[in-house]
């Protein structure tokens, strides 16, 4: 704490913790001060750069954000909101930053399937498949099935907001496509 000793005068507590914080970060120890953590900082930044299809800076904050504290399904959660728009450069540039951070994810955060399986998650996979089959989509890309892998609940989330709002054309016409 700052005393009036040093010649400022009285000097209000949340002062004087705003400038302790302030320090502490500056110093290397904590978060940089704010409403949002590291992490969260990281994530935004990450999307802002996915989304102008900036590789490098994708990844760069994809790593920054696990670094911080992300886990890897909050980083795959965040690329998936900004692939979830059907661009076909942010699911590339989505891609290759969930890839870099996969690279940075430490033992302890690994992804343990089992961990959020639910019973009849297998049989809800096989039904997406063939729901998007019958839209003429083929086989799953990898990163959806990397998706159904680490965050179940959010394809299978995805998937029935689809099924709800894609309804087949009676002329024929394919739906948009699931990139």
């Amino acid at each position: 704490m700052i005393t009036e000793v040093a010649g400022a005068g009285i000097i209000r507590d949340d002062v004087q913790q705003a400038i302790e914080r302030e320090l502490n970060y500056r110093l290397g120890d904590g978060d940089a001060p704010g409403s949002l953590s590291r992490w969260q900082k990281e994530l935004v930044i990450l999307v802002l750069h996915t989304v102008k299809a900036n590789v490098c800076l994708s990844q760069l904050h994809a790593r920054a954000a696990v670094k911080a504290g992300a886990t890897l399904a909050q980083v795959l959660q965040v690329i998936q909101y900004v692939e979830l728009t059907g661009m076909v450069k942010w699911v590339m540039v989505g891609h290759d930053a969930l890839t870099a951070a996969e690279g940075e994810v430490p033992e302890s955060q690994r992804v343990d399937a089992t961990k959020d399986a639910w019973d009849g998650q297998d049989q809800r996979f096989q039904d997406i498949q063939q729901y998007l089959q019958r839209d003429g989509h083929g086989e799953i890309s990898a990163q959806w099935r990397k998706l159904a892998e680490v965050a179940p609940a959010i394809l299978d989330g995805y998937i029935t907001m689809r099924e709800n709002f894609v309804k087949p054309d009676p002329l024929g016409a394919v739906p948009k496509k699931l990139m």
